[in-house]
């Protein structure tokens, strides 16, 4: 374990009553923002950020702008708005989600329908959250980038390849 982790069970002096109702609470703080993110409810999902929120979602920032490392409250909000011009309506179910004191982790399956098509991206997305007195401060998004890119670009990019090759 690292040291920062060591300290904060250190600090923790509830007992595991409290630890478990902490838990879920956080637990709930992500599932609400997660309601509020992908309904397009851009305020109240804000009101989940820390001032200094650091998010990173790791695909390819030309295809995805809305995704690569933001800093900040403000950019956050942005990107999330910029995310609900792109699609239509994002659909989403939490396939799983655990946590450990200030830190939860959720797996999602996402649905975004492409605004202006009947085109339908499907994701699944691992989201792993460190909460500051209740706000996300750390929010890193894992996902299939090259089947993501795929399915935004429509087409087969080994097929592609393979072709000039």
């Amino acid at each position: 374990m690292g040291a920062r982790w060591r300290k904060m069970r250190a600090q923790n002096q509830d007992g595991p009553q409290d630890r478990a109702l902490a838990e879920n609470l956080n637990k709930q703080r992500i599932l609400d923002y997660l309601e509020a993110c992908y309904a397009g409810d851009i305020e109240r999902a804000a009101d989940h950020y820390d001032d200094e929120i650091d998010f990173v979602a790791y695909a390819p920032v030309d295809i995805f702008p809305t995704l690569g490392q933001k800093l900040g409250k403000a950019a956050m909000t942005q990107s999330l708005a910029g995310l609900h011009v792109q699609y239509s309506r994002i659909a989403y179910e939490v396939l799983s989600i655990i946590a450990d004191d200030d830190r939860v982790a959720a797996l999602l399956d996402l649905r975004l329908h492409v605004r202006g098509s009947d085109r339908v991206i499907r994701l699944q997305i691992g989201n792993f959250y460190t909460l500051r007195q209740g706000r996300i401060l750390l929010y890193r998004q894992f996902l299939d980038s090259f089947d993501a890119v795929q399915q935004k670009l429509r087409r087969d990019l080994v097929t592609s390849v393979a072709e000039r090759g």
